[in-house]
């Protein structure tokens, strides 16, 4: 009928912590942590049982350690269905296309939400992210990851713990399906690199005056190049780099 009560370690603690930070949203996919020494004094517990917790973490797959980088949360989207996505883009380019159209579905849906909910932090998040990608403009520097830090900002500006891990896990398996669609836009549909600033920088400016229907407005008009040329042009591109990873195996294998 009863169960034996066991203490708990100082370690188990400091994971219900950090899980009940990650299940609110405070820490989102790609944050780092504090390193260990800090940690330990934040805690105010020795760095044996900080070590131990963030072991436990990483065990349970919600943080990742990089040598010489830090330790960072991790999405909640298992990696293994990552992956399993990856592997269907390589032989369906279709797969590619289809979260494509989810990722403008659901961020249509964060940048309303996000306008709707802003406050301060929220705002200086956003700000220092389209700071970082009018910087990469005026410099003439590619703004791949600047531009795909933009969108995510926008998207945890929403609040909403799972949209995070899910957008945060679809644009790391649609990398290359986003540079992609940058060169669509200034290759083939002919944008300026200027135009494509301005079309985020209006998306930003509607945010900032907390204008929730002309945010999506102006998003919308940003992701519309989502549509059935961009379908074609996303099939011939991946078509054309999956004829050249086997050309070079051929020539590996004949080797």
């Amino acid at each position: 009928m009863f169960k034996t009560i066991k203490p708990k370690r100082i370690s188990d603690y400091i994971v219900e912590q950090i899980e009940n930070l990650i299940r609110k949203g405070t820490l989102k996919p790609d944050d780092k942590l504090l390193p260990e020494r800090e940690l330990a004094k934040k805690f105010n517990v020795s760095r044996s049982s900080v070590r131990e917790a963030l072991n436990i973490l990483q065990e349970k797959g919600l943080i990742v350690s990089i040598q010489g980088d830090g330790t960072f949360i991790r999405p909640l989207t298992d990696s293994i269905v990552q992956d399993g996505v990856r592997s269907f883009m390589k032989r369906d380019p279709a797969t590619a296309w289809e979260l494509m159209d989810i990722r403008k579905t659901l961020e249509l849906w964060a940048v309303k939400r996000a306008t709707e909910m802003l406050d301060k932090n929220s705002a200086n998040a956003i700000k220092e992210m389209f700071y970082d990608l009018e910087k990469d403009y005026k410099l003439g520097k590619r703004s791949e990851n600047s531009d795909t830090e933009f969108h995510l900002s926008v998207i945890k500006a929403a609040k909403n713990t799972v949209l995070t891990h899910m957008m945060t896990s679809i644009f790391q398996v649609l990398r290359d399906a986003v540079d992609t669609g940058r060169e669509y836009l200034l290759d083939v549909k002919g944008f300026s690199k200027e135009k494509l600033f301005n079309q985020h920088k209006m998306v930003f400016d509607a945010i900032i005056k907390k204008d929730p229907l002309m945010a999506e407005n102006n998003l919308r008009k940003h992701l519309s190049f989502i549509d059935k040329d961009f379908k074609e042009y996303l099939y011939k591109m991946y078509n054309a780099k999956n004829k050249e990873k086997m050309r070079i195996s051929n020539n590996e294998n004949m080797n």
